[in-house]
């Protein structure tokens, strides 16, 4: 929806320089180009890109003040139960002069204080909330970090940004060799707390950081993952039979959708051709007439254009598309990392993300519907239904293991103790955040006093971290052509539905599944069953394939790429250091060497997208698709 920027310098007397200011302004001017607003006073900067799309008019531009000019609030997001919240402040006394949902959240926030307020909101949103009298500082996330917020801070000044990018004209920004490394050993780039970047935090989700003048910071968490489960939604829904809860699961959905379509502006849709987009716009295009979907065609025999086009045709609805190739993987990797921030071979349909991004906004439309979320809620990962499996194998294993060591002098000759000291030497690069996940979510398990199997909220573990990284890429890709993306499966109702559900309705013995990743198995059964009713049956029973990438799977890369370059100067390798290591790479590995290099070439070399094109173009190579 936005960018968002705030500097406090802690003497509390100095004025930001009026043009770094408005320097980062155009740095996060891809987020917000309606319009832009600087606030700059003794001790405080604030900028403010606007994406406007809800109460388009200039009184709702940002940073935006309450009526006392007490507060000022730097906000990006959406609250979808602003208007609820409003009808409420009303009641009390409270006056609007806008209609927008930026003066909701001020008002709500001075009203009933932000522990009150920030459980209830229902939406995405990152905030900096300034006090004037107070001389203090506010940072807010939502609880699934679909918004992004970062900070610094040392003796002098705290700057926060919605992108690290807008930090640089006033921090000089170094690269973080550990996080590097992890990047390198198979991390797919962290989501919080620890960012590429030397002494640059990310925000948890969830998370509150307040900061007094003259005192400590202090964070705390409003909400977390594990806040879902509930164990009598549990017994209850595990009580219910299966037509209740498909009608149920269709009211929330439907619900939501018609939430997420809420704005001034125009509202697309993203249209994959899967389960779980197909779903959302057909429930959108009940009640939002001539609604714009959207498709990148990833060209070559996996295209899933075909589905695409079918169900445009069922839903008589006209389908923009863009063709994804080969060359698109190399020509516009520069641009996917200056936005990404980190390097991103976790995902690399972040490309035909971003083109499909572009197109979006070059048809004039502002925000766009997502099937994200689908399968972290109701388990539509090809990998999950064999997890049950693959746990009773690894435990088997391990007593089989112990059974061994038990005998005298040759046990552990014969099989010898694992040495855990690499993984954990990787988590600790990676900040254990996955590990901490997890554990987090057991804790919640445990102080609920549910005697349940892991199976029955194994949807917590996926709307974590991995979800994370995904919300990361629409963000960071969609907003780099000024396109909002906005995701119906992660709704609050329909989350806290979707995690309390017993396991029965998301994966389901079936004789006709014939999907060679898990055979005679149903994956997201529920919601299948609710797209019965909106969907023929050749898309609501059409198995995920997710885009089908494999360019990167095809490159190869020349040493000559490297030469002198960043991750040369990064470990300090010499040159028979470098080709010793290029030449121990495998082609997997060093395209996670070209994700590295280009990354630190736009950050911390200044080497312009155009010219990082040129060098990629020239060292690498593509092979075509065997047939």
């Amino acid at each position: 929806m936005c960018g968002i920027f705030g500097i406090v310098y802690r003497d509390g007397r100095t004025v930001p320089n009026e043009e770094l200011l408005r320097e980062t302004g155009r740095l996060l001017g891809h987020r917000g180009p309606d319009s832009l607003g600087v606030h700059r006073a003794e001790g405080i900067g604030l900028v403010h890109t606007r994406l406007s799309l809800v109460d388009l008019s200039s009184r709702s531009d940002r940073p935006f003040w309450d009526e006392n000019g007490r507060f000022a609030l730097v906000y990006n997001g959406e609250i979808y139960n602003y208007r609820e919240i409003r009808a409420e402040l009303e009641q009390r006394g409270v006056a609007f002069r806008t209609s927008s949902d930026t003066e909701v959240l001020l008002n709500g926030l001075v009203e009933y204080g932000l522990d009150a307020l920030l459980p209830r909101l229902e939406g995405m949103f990152a905030f900096g909330l300034w006090d004037a009298e107070q001389r203090s500082l506010t940072l807010v996330r939502d609880r699934f970090g679909i918004k992004p917020l970062s900070f610094y801070e040392d003796e002098r000044l705290l700057v926060f940004a919605s992108e690290i990018k807008a930090i640089r004209p006033w921090v000089a920004l170094e690269p973080d060799p550990q996080m590097a490394s992890a990047f390198l050993a198979g991390f797919g780039g962290s989501t919080r707390i620890r960012s590429f970047f030397r002494d640059v935090s990310i925000l948890s989700p969830g998370t509150i950081r307040e900061s007094h003048f003259g005192q400590r910071p202090h964070e705390r968490c409003f909400r977390s993952i594990g806040d879902f489960w509930d164990p009598d939604e549990h017994d209850r829904l595990t009580a219910m039979g299966p037509t209740q809860s498909i009608d149920q699961l269709e009211g929330l959905l439907l619900a939501s959708v018609e939430k997420h379509l809420i704005a001034d502006a125009p509202v697309g849709a993203l249209c994959s051709g899967g389960l779980d987009s197909s779903l959302i716009m057909a429930m959108a295009s009940r009640s939002h007439t001539n609604l714009a979907i959207f498709h990148a065609d990833v060209v070559g025999p996996e295209s899933e254009s075909d589905a695409a086009r079918m169900l445009a045709k069922h839903l008589r609805l006209d389908m923009k598309s863009v063709e994804v190739r080969d060359e698109d993987f190399c020509e516009q990797l520069p641009a996917a990392l200056w936005h990404y921030e980190y390097p991103f071979a976790y995902h690399p349909n972040s490309i035909p993300f971003l083109r499909v991004s572009r197109l979006v906004r070059e048809s004039g439309v502002k925000a766009i519907l997502s099937g994200e979320g689908a399968d972290e809620c109701f388990l539509g990962y090809r990998e999950i239904p064999f997890e049950d499996l693959r746990q009773r194998y690894r435990a088997a294993i391990s007593g089989l293991r112990e059974l061994v060591h038990r005998i005298p002098l040759l046990g552990k000759e014969i099989w010898p103790a694992e040495v855990g000291f690499g993984s954990l030497v990787q988590g600790m690069e990676q900040n254990f955040e996955t590990v901490l996940d997890r554990e987090q979510i057991e804790q919640r398990i445990r102080e609920s006093g549910s005697m349940v199997s892991p199976r029955d909220y194994r949807s917590l573990g996926w709307l974590g971290y991995h979800l994370r990284t995904l919300l990361h890429r629409n963000d960071a890709l969609g907003m780099a052509a000024s396109v909002e993306a906005r995701f119906p499966y992660l709704d609050h109702p329909v989350v806290r539905r979707a995690v309390n559900l017993p396991h029965r309705y998301k994966i389901r013995p079936s004789p006709t599944v014939l999907d060679k990743a898990h055979p005679f198995l149903r994956d997201k059964w529920i919601l299948r069953r609710v797209a019965d009713r909106y969907l023929p049956r050749s898309l609501s029973r059409r198995r995920k394939r997710g885009f089908p990438v494999n360019a990167y799977e095809r490159m190869t890369v020349a040493p000559e790429l490297f030469r002198r370059g960043f991750v040369a100067d990064l470990y300090r390798l010499s040159d028979p250091a470098l080709r010793h290591l290029l030449s121990a790479s495998g082609p997997a590995f060093k395209v996670r060497l070209l994700m590295l290099e280009g990354w630190g070439q736009l950050f911390f070399r200044d080497v312009k997208e155009p010219s990082l094109v040129t060098a990629v173009r020239s060292h690498t190579a593509i092979a075509p698709i065997a047939n």
